[in-house]
C-alpha cells in the first residue's frame, strides 16, 4: 500500500546508526548506568539495601561521628580543619558499613566501571545540617587538586543517600561531562550547565572521581545523611590504610578473598621479599 504524499514522516523508536563499529554494551541496568558514568560522569544506581538497615544506619553514623568528635577533642577542633560533619572511615568502626561498601550492585558495577582489579580507598560519613556551612558546597573534583584527563575511568565516588536528596536538602550539583576536560571551566559555563540530581534513599550517586560536583545547601529543617566511597585503580593509595583500621576492632576482619582484596589486603606493600613472594603464591 503507497504511502500518502502528505503523510509525515516517522523514524523508528529505536535509534538508527550506520559506520558503528563499536558499542558500549547495554545488557542490563548496570550496563546503562555504566555507559552513563563513562559519557554523562555521573549516574545513579539501586543499592536493593532494605529500607530498615537504612533507618538503622543514620543512628550509627551520628553515633560514630559522636565518638570521632570525642576522639578529637571537640568539635571545634574539627570544624578548624574544614572537617566537622564529616564521618570518616565508618567500616573500622561498625559492621554494617562494611555491607554498604560491599553491597552487591556496587562491586558488580565498580568491575564493570574499572575492570577485574579495584579498591576502596576511602569510605567517609557525611552529615548536612540546616544552616551551617558546608565545606562540601565548593565545586570540586573528589581526586582533589588535579588537572589531567584519562582515556579511562580511574576511579568512582558512590555516595549512598540514607535520606533522599533533594532540591531543598541539599542534594548535589554536578558539571556534566567535565570529567573529560582538564581544567575547570568558566563561571559562565558553570551557571549555565550546573544541574542538581536528585535521588531516592536507598541509591548511590556515582560520579567519575575526576567529575566536578558540590554538594547542595539544606534549607530544609532536617539532616541529610549519606555514605560516600572513593573506589580506584590499586595504583592510588587509600586515604586511611583500611588493614590497619580494622585491626583489634570489635569483629573480625573479612575472610572473603575479593574482599580483602578490595580493602586492600592484597594491595599494601610488602613487608619485605618473602611476603612479596608470598603473596604472589596466593
Amino acid at each position: 500500500m503507497q504511502k500518502e504524499n502528505n503523510a509525515p514522516f516517522m523514524y523508528p523508536s529505536e535509534a538508527q546508526t550506520y559506520g558503528v563499529i563499536d558499542r558500549m554494551a547495554a545488557a542490563d541496568a548496570i550496563d546503562e548506568a555504566v555507559a552513563e558514568l563513562r559519557i554523562n560522569g555521573y549516574t545513579v544506581l539501586d543499592s536493593k539495601l532494605p529500607v530498615d538497615f537504612l533507618d538503622r544506619l543514620k543512628s550509627k553514623l551520628d553515633h560514630v561521628y559522636e565518638v570521632q568528635v570525642r576522639e578529637a577533642g571537640g568539635e571545634e577542633i574539627l570544624r578548624a580543619m574544614n572537617d566537622a560533619d564529616i564521618a570518616r572511615c565508618l567500616l573500622a568502626y561498625d559492621q554494617d558499613f562494611l555491607s554498604v561498601a560491599t553491597a552487591a550492585p556496587l562491586m558488580d558495577f565498580a568491575k564493570r566501571a574499572l575492570g577485574p582489579e579495584f579498591v576502596l580507598l576511602m569510605q567517609n560519613g557525611i552529615i548536612n545540617r540546616p544552616e551551617r556551612e558546608n565545606y562540601q558546597a565548593k565545586w570540586h573534583r573528589d581526586l582533589n587538586y588535579q588537572h589531567w584527563t584519562s582515556s579511562k575511568t580511574l576511579a568512582v565516588n558512590a555516595l549512598l543517600c540514607i535520606d533522599p536528596f533533594t532540591n531543598d536538602n541539599g542534594a548535589t550539583f554536578v558539571l556534566p561531562a567535565t570529567q573529560h576536560v582538564e581544567a575547570y571551566p568558566p563561571a559562565s559555563f558553570v551557571s549555565k550547565f550546573e544541574k542538581q540530581v536528585t535521588v531516592p534513599a536507598g541509591s548511590y550517586l556515582i560520579l567519575d572521581a575526576m567529575l566536578y560536583h558540590r554538594a547542595g545547601i539544606n534549607t530544609t529543617n532536617t539532616v541529610r545523611r549519606a555514605v560516600n566511597h572513593v573506589i580506584g585503580l590499586p595504583f592510588m593509595a587509600q586515604q586511611i590504610d583500611l588493614p590497619s583500621a580494622l585491626a583489634n576492632r570489635d569483629y573480625a576482619p573479612p575472610e572473603d578473598p575479593l574482599t580483602r582484596k578490595y580493602l586492600g589486603y592484597r594491595w599494601s606493600p610488602a613487608r619485605d621479599v618473602n611476603d612479596w613472594r608470598n603473596r604472589r603464591k596466593g
